[in-house]
């Protein structure tokens, strides 16, 4: 993917006229766009889960529902995901990150604040090139050049989300970063008070990264302020 607005794009939307209008916003801001009317055709499209940048998923499907293929999709291909949701429950955003979305937008909303969502998601999806650098913390070592992390000499799969939290952590290891800060740095500003962003995507890391998920010591919380990298400067 070498040009923003050349990203291709699922629309998972049972409601026709919605689904019309969403992939001819998308259309219109030149986005390659395909569409699937409901569950079963959505997941024989994510089979092939290169072919997809970004799957914008309506939780509330016919036959398959949004939160089944979440639940299916595989962790180490699935292309980014924004749910969409007349459900605007804290829980359900919860549930939707939990499952592996990158995002989640209740309805309704309009074209401006989906394009916005859509550019956020593509900005974390494929950053820019940062510093490198190595950053090791026991057995885990973050190579910020590289763009690799591995755990005891092995490869941890990471997607773009986390990869951006833990490398923005790692670059600045030994400090607390607040919640507002790494928001606006790894999801955007509009994402300012969207805690329970990082609290999921936190946890997530912590699994993978962590031997002892409930204890960290990598990806440590740090009272209210915020999360830190390792020990303390």
């Amino acid at each position: 993917m070498t040009d923003e607005r050349r990203a291709r794009i699922l629309v998972v939307e049972d409601d026709a006229a919605l689904r019309e209008v969403l992939a001819g916003a998308l259309d219109s801001a030149g986005y390659e766009t395909s569409i699937a009317a409901h569950g079963i055709t959505a997941s024989q499209m994510l089979r092939d889960p290169e072919a997809i940048d970004i799957v914008l998923l309506d939780i509330g499907l016919p036959f398959v529902d949004g939160w089944q293929i979440l639940e299916h999709m595989d962790n180490q291909q699935r292309p980014a995901v924004i749910v969409i949701s007349a459900r605007g429950e804290e829980t359900d955003k919860v549930r939707a990150l939990d499952l592996g979305a990158d995002d989640y937008l209740a309805k309704p909303f309009g074209a401006d604040e989906l394009l916005a969502r859509v550019r956020a998601v593509l900005r974390r999806v494929r950053p820019p090139d940062g510093a490198g650098g190595i950053v090791v913390r026991g057995s885990v070592r973050v190579d910020l050049g590289a763009r690799s992390v591995t755990r005891g000499g092995v490869e941890v799969r990471l997607s773009p989300t986390e990869w951006l939290l833990l490398a923005e952590l790692a670059r600045n290891a030994g400090a607390t970063l607040d919640h507002r800060t790494l928001l606006q740095r790894v999801w955007g500003p509009q994402y300012a008070d969207e805690r329970n962003y990082l609290r999921t995507f936190a946890q997530r890391l912590r699994v993978k990264l962590e031997d002892d998920p409930a204890h960290p010591d990598i990806v440590v919380t740090v009272g209210r302020q915020g999360y830190r990298f390792g020990p303390p400067r």
